[in-house]
């Protein structure tokens, strides 16, 4: 018989295995519910960033600047310059870096343009660029130069007929046809340089034949463009021929460039900042 003033021992409370297991479950599905929560804002937080970097850049198309006036290629000479500005800051770390530049700079493929020194093409009151939007697709954008607010550091390399909506038009065809073999801006392959490059092949003096080949082209290809008397050639003294020799095609003529591309890609040369794989752009 046990002692009256002994106190009898406490009944453990014990939780069945079950409802233990139970509360685990139940604590491991909220921290899994609060932890894709936190990666979800993490994200969202992200792209909000992104972009809003994208907007300080000012990628994405913008309105047409250039007023409607008929579209012409035989009008009054006028010159034609290419002209660069920085892509400064963060802003231009974030395009190197989407561009691929941080990859390459680790591999021996030579000499690169910087893609922070944007180019363009001047005539008149506007440049002509490619610019992207915010997949990094190469588009085309004009802008009034003096509402740029930027210093372009300017070089003189031509002379067209082309007047100023014509010069739209031809820009949004050499675009196009970019696209047609990459539409991704190439720090290599697919920038500004090579739609300088294009475009003033295009404008030329002394390549009207050519381009209203390539604008009949687009034009069916597109149901975009209206070029006035487009093969009606007004000034063929400007169609400068040298007569070629060659194996295949003795005697045949060929047409001459007055020299625009081949100044404006020396001027590229000598005026663009080269990055290797020696010198880091972020260095």
């Amino acid at each position: 018989m046990s002692d009256p003033a002994e106190p009898e021992p406490e009944e453990q409370s014990q939780t069945p295995p079950e409802e233990r297991q139970r509360k685990r479950d139940k604590l491991n599905a909220f921290l899994h519910e609060e932890y894709d929560k936190g990666l979800e804002k993490t994200k969202d937080s992200l792209l909000k960033a992104e972009l809003s970097l994208k907007h300080s850049l000012g990628l994405g198309h913008k309105p047409n600047v250039i007023p409607w006036s008929e579209p012409r290629i035989d009008g009054d000479l006028r010159t034609v310059a290419i002209g660069w500005h920085p892509v400064a800051g963060m802003g231009g770390k974030w395009l190197a870096e989407k561009s691929g530049l941080g990859k390459m700079v680790t591999r021996e493929i030579g000499k690169y343009p910087d893609p922070t020194q944007h180019w363009a093409v001047l005539v008149g009151e506007y440049v002509h660029e490619l610019w992207m939007d915010e997949e990094l697709t190469v588009i085309y954008i004009n802008e009034k130069i003096e509402d740029l607010g930027e210093e372009w550091r300017t070089f003189e390399v031509g002379k067209t007929r082309f007047t100023d909506e014509a010069l739209r038009q031809a820009g949004e065809m050499v675009i196009h046809n970019m696209r047609q073999k990459r539409a991704a801006y190439n720090i290599i392959s697919n920038n500004c340089q090579n739609f300088a490059v294009l475009m003033l092949d295009a404008i030329q003096i002394g390549a009207h034949q050519e381009f209203a080949t390539s604008f009949a082209v687009y034009q069916r290809a597109t149901g975009k463009g209206t070029i006035k008397d487009l093969f009606e050639d007004h000034h063929p003294e400007e169609q400068k021929t040298d007569v070629e020799t060659r194996p295949e095609a003795e005697g045949v003529e060929k047409l001459h460039r007055v020299d625009t591309v081949q100044n404006a890609q020396s001027v590229m040369n000598a005026n663009t900042t080269k990055l290797d794989n020696h010198k880091s752009f972020f260095s």
